[in-house]
């Protein structure tokens, strides 16, 4: 990672914002896109074709085509909140015993895979697991007694079920 990376997230408390990580990693993001402009399409057919009023109104094509947008909308609104949770740093006050340096050894006892140990800048890899492909852990130091812990899904995980909770509570109940 380059310097002036490090610096953007000390300023920021979060990762730069760049198209093509966007389109690499959610790419899952078309799925409930792609949802809607079908339910939108099922609303014209149906109204065209008659399938919608033919009987009666409320009929079963009719529910679908109502609920899909609504199963759309929830799904783009769950994913970009993913998004923008694991674009953004959390901070976390280490005690005034522990520097720095010394995070990477309490950390040894979690298993993870050190990818990047720094100055300023350590990387984890954690191990996969049933509901993860596993994740890559960042912390940078900010200040001597604050870091700024990320956690993200390693590949195109679609769901992470709250992994960066876990591990950002893991580190901090080494630290304390």
């Amino acid at each position: 990672m380059k310097k002036d990376e490090i610096n953007h997230i000390k300023n920021k408390h979060q990762w730069a914002f760049n198209w093509s990580s966007f389109f690499q990693r959610y790419f899952i993001l078309f799925v409930p896109i792609s949802i809607i402009i079908i339910s939108f399409s099922m609303f014209y057919g149906g109204f065209k074709y008659g399938h919608i009023y033919k009987n009666h109104f409320m009929n079963t094509f009719f529910f679908t085509a109502i609920c899909m947008p609504l199963i759309g909308v929830f799904f783009t609104y769950y994913i970009v909140n993913r998004i923008e949770r694991e674009r953004r740093f959390k901070i976390l006050e280490i005690p005034n015993h522990i520097s720095f340096i010394d995070i990477t050894d309490k950390l040894r006892n979690l298993n993870w895979t050190i990818t990047t140990d720094k100055i300023e800048l350590i990387q984890y890899s954690t191990n996969i697991t049933l509901f993860s492909w596993g994740e890559c852990v960042t912390i940078v130091k900010l200040n001597d007694h604050t870091i700024l812990v990320n956690t993200q899904a390693a590949g195109r995980q679609p769901f992470t079920f709250n992994r960066d909770q876990v591990n950002f509570r893991k580190i901090k109940m080494l630290l304390v």
